[in-house]
């Protein structure tokens, strides 16, 4: 799988698909009406390319970018050098995170926890809530459905996003949305849900 990851990437496959110039109007809108504290900690889980790692960084997050590809994260350092922003990279698994218990504001995903098997997804879930503050936020964007064709898809569903993140988290209401690409197209049908580390979980 990851074989796959990189060669999608070494080859610019990825940018037919789910690359962006600009970071989602969704995340820009978002990170603008909360005040985080000036030295907010941010981690984009499975972060691609890191065009929204590389605007946040720009926005003044501390920004963690993880990802299973060696190949996107060297496209990823080239656009932050670019940008002219600092951003810690690392070849990992989001079910291990390289940072520090309850040390981050904002967990950011878009598209990730949508290809995190079932029988993994609790541990996704724990693993978020081990790097949280108490009242940080999971920005959680995901593939609302599964169709023969998106066969690595698994839906991110309000019943999927309670059932694995209720124990620890408070969770706003899930909103569809399309998860849009510069390839052009509809985009993919997603849902979008704003979690909560709970103070006392």
């Amino acid at each position: 799988m990851i074989d796959d990851w990189d060669q999608m990437y070494a080859s610019g496959e990825y940018s037919h698909h789910w690359d962006y110039a600009y970071p989602s109007q969704e995340l820009v809108a978002f990170v603008a009406s909360i005040a985080f504290p000036p030295d907010a900690c941010a981690v984009d889980v499975g972060c691609g390319a890191g065009r929204e790692a590389v605007f946040l960084a720009e926005y003044g997050f501390r920004v963690v970018g993880v990802d299973l590809s060696r190949e996107a994260l060297h496209i990823a350092a080239k656009r932050a050098r670019e940008a002219e922003v600092e951003v810690d990279w690392h070849h990992g698994n989001v079910l291990r995170l390289p940072v520090d218990d309850q040390t981050v504001d904002l967990i950011n995903d878009r598209g990730c926890f949508h290809l995190i098997p079932e029988e993994d997804r609790n541990r996704y879930a724990v693993e978020a809530a081990r790097v949280l503050k108490p009242g940080g936020r999971l920005f959680l964007r995901g593939c609302r459905m599964n169709e023969a064709n998106w066969d690595r898809f698994v839906a991110v569903t309000p019943e999927a996003v309670d059932r694995h993140f209720g124990e620890w988290f408070e969770r706003g209401p899930v909103l569809p949305l399309r998860l849009v690409s510069d390839a052009g197209g509809e985009g993919l049908p997603a849902n979008l849900v704003v979690l909560r580390r709970r103070q006392d979980g």
